[in-house]
């Protein structure tokens, strides 16, 4: 039988990442209620309280790590009580973006361009979003750069990011080949392979 599986998560691009994540299980879950409310703030701020809703169904909870130190300690410092079974909390190093950009030769080639301007280990870039629009600004695709790049000054993002983003994840985006190069994407993998869910148990009479 399915898992029903509740997200909670900071952005479009974490939905779509995480909803394929967990498509590539088959049938093992379908996605029941999502839970968002722009940015970590509304996670840190209820992140205990999915803790505990988690007793009874499965989360799994998305968030980046920006400029935390590590997210062990992220994770300690925002769950409290300890973690419960069937909550899966996860955090992209640095950013859900990194996730996309590990994919090297699927995204390279989405954009038009050479793997050579990628980074070996996009854990380590410090702005994965901003490497992601100015590899997008190399593209030699005019739509995909008019949807992923800024118009102006005053704008973070493309006028199409999040919807040309999904059609990368959902159609090009190839998880084995970016969790080889982002440890962070491979720990929440192996979370959702690894899953049981844990039913509560009636109180004794």
């Amino acid at each position: 039988m399915s898992i029903p599986l509740n997200f909670v998560h900071e952005d479009d691009l974490s939905e779509f990442v995480m909803t394929q994540l967990v498509n590539s299980f088959g049938d093992k879950y379908y996605i029941g209620n999502l839970y968002y409310g722009g940015g970590f703030g509304y996670i840190k701020k209820n992140i205990n309280g999915f803790n505990e809703a988690a007793i009874a169904t499965p989360f799994f909870i998305l968030t980046d790590l920006d400029n935390g130190e590590c997210p062990v300690k992220l994770m300690n410092e925002w769950l409290k009580p300890e973690r419960k079974p069937n909550l899966i909390f996860r955090i992209a190093v640095r950013e859900v973006e990194a996730w996309i950009l590990a994919d090297v030769e699927g995204f390279s080639h989405f954009l038009g361009i050479s793997p050579s301007y990628f980074p070996a280990n996009p854990e380590m870039v410090d702005d994965p979003k901003r490497l992601l629009i100015q590899l997008a600004g190399k593209s030699r695709k005019r739509d995909v750069r008019e949807d992923i790049v800024p118009i102006n000054s005053n704008a973070k993002i493309g006028p199409n990011y999040n919807g040309r983003l999904m059609e990368f994840v959902f159609d090009g985006w190839d998880i084995n080949r970016a969790k080889s190069r982002s440890v962070s994407l491979s720990r929440a993998f192996n979370n959702l392979q690894n899953f049981k869910y844990i039913a509560p148990t009636s109180p004794k009479k």
